[in-house]
């Protein structure tokens, strides 16, 4: 049975409304239709509902995911499978991918924050530091969040203490500020921070270029929040256990919707995914082999040359 469109009808939400009406948004529209045709049969039941009312943003990017799945031709668990094994399609993760390498996926979107401590909105014409610090703690929150779910999805018996588990994290909805190389979720997550470089006062040369070391972030409230979550091992018995060893790789994206009306984006030529950054987790209990997504760009801690990088759409570009 095919699914209506995407846009079929009036919502109640602001950003799909302006998307379904605006006619200067018709590539945009045609986008997402052509996703959606491919996504439907892997949708909640109340996906469409949830697009066009709630929030747009968290199903665009669960759609973005699905999309760049099923073009990197994974096998997705249909979800009348689900159905049948535990009576409805929509409990646990919102991806089983079965091949070419089998692993759970959850998609979740980051938001500004509320409080002392949330990202500031861009003020375009106005000079003022990079949020640095700001962006990886809303990264690091959402990371957390899954990670603590993933445990219950395990104490229920939705998914396996073994199975391999990614988060993909969507920072769009975020204002949108300049990265680095390597880029914030790398960062967030492997204890660094931002780049320094010592200078020759005399000659001007520049020389020792690295990062400084992060091991935390101070909150305004003066918590402490880890930064080293891929490397430090937790207590599972400890009353803060959150299970960061049970994420296989997370990955990050800042696609939104109104992307695809910057002048780099071509629809033709356009493949989904390759604005992935995808992180190893290298005290994973249940890696995944390099290359399991083969787009984006991936990271990975190599016990001997360190941090290693493979950019997978330069390597199908060639």
């Amino acid at each position: 049975m095919k699914s209506e469109s995407f846009f079929a009808v009036q919502g109640k939400g602001a950003i799909y409304e302006n998307l379904r009406s605006n006619p200067d948004h018709q590539n945009i529209r045609d986008f997402i239709e052509e996703m959606w045709e491919e996504y439907w049969p892997h949708a909640d039941l109340d996906f469409l509902a949830k697009a066009r009312n709630d929030d747009f943003q968290a199903r665009y990017w669960e759609m973005y995911v699905g999309c760049s799945l099923l073009r990197q031709n994974t096998q997705i668990e249909p979800r009348e499978q689900r159905k049948e094994r535990w009576g409805s399609p929509d409990l646990g993760p919102d991806f089983r991918i079965i091949a070419p390498h089998p692993f759970w996926l959850e998609a979740t979107t980051v938001w500004p924050g509320t409080g002392e401590d949330a990202v500031p909105e861009v003020e375009f014409g106005v000079v003022r530091d990079v949020p640095d610090d700001q962006l990886k703690l809303r990264i690091l929150q959402s990371i957390r969040d899954k990670a603590k779910q993933r445990l219950h999805f395990r104490d229920k018996g939705l998914i396996d203490p073994t199975d391999c588990y990614v988060v993909a994290v969507n920072i769009g909805k975020v204002s949108p500020i300049s990265d680095l190389e390597p880029p914030r979720i790398v960062r967030a997550v492997f204890g660094l921070g931002l780049p320094q470089v010592s200078m020759n006062v005399d000659s001007g040369a520049l020389s020792d270029w690295r990062y400084q070391p992060q091991d935390h972030i101070v909150k305004q409230s003066s918590s402490l929040v880890s930064t080293r979550i891929f490397l430090d091992t937790e207590q599972s018995d400890h009353p803060d256990y959150v299970g960061y060893e049970g994420l296989s790789a997370v990955l990050s994206s800042e696609m939104e919707p109104f992307n695809s009306c910057e002048p780099w984006f071509n629809h033709n030529k356009y493949v989904i995914g390759d604005d992935y950054y995808i992180v190893c987790n290298p005290r994973a209990t249940n890696p995944l082999p390099h290359g399991f997504l083969k787009c984006g760009q991936e990271y990975w801690l190599n016990s001997a040359e360190g941090l290693e990088s493979n950019p997978w759409f330069k390597d199908r570009a060639s």
